[in-house]
């Protein structure tokens, strides 16, 4: 999933829970409502500049707004075949797993 359509599916969602209109967060955003409508819709690309505008109206971080929630929901499963016989095959499972855990978010530090 992209990053625009992850935000797209968090700010709808917070919307209808929060009871908020297209209209409000237009007002809360100095745009117009079309504009709203457009970039919800998935027909205009939310421009860079307005994720962090659209974390903080909706109280969260830029990385909970732009992370893709349906990759946390499913279960990561790495099936190496063959051994790590060596040094260098070692250090290379190694960073995969880190690349995987990074990505993913799964890193605490």
């Amino acid at each position: 999933m992209k990053t625009n359509e992850a935000v797209i599916g968090k700010v709808k969602i917070w919307l209808q829970e929060n009871g908020k209109s297209h209209q409000w967060l237009a007002e809360e955003l100095n745009i117009s409502k079309a504009l709203v409508g457009h970039m919800l819709s998935g027909n205009r690309t939310i421009q860079p500049k307005r994720i962090p505008e659209l974390a903080k109206i909706l109280g969260l971080s830029v990385k909970e707004l732009t992370q893709d929630s349906s990759i946390q929901s499913k279960r990561l499963v790495v099936q190496l075949r063959g051994a790590t016989s060596n040094r260098r095959s070692k250090q290379e499972v190694e960073e995969l797993l880190f690349a995987i855990e990074d990505y993913l978010g799964l890193k605490s530090g």
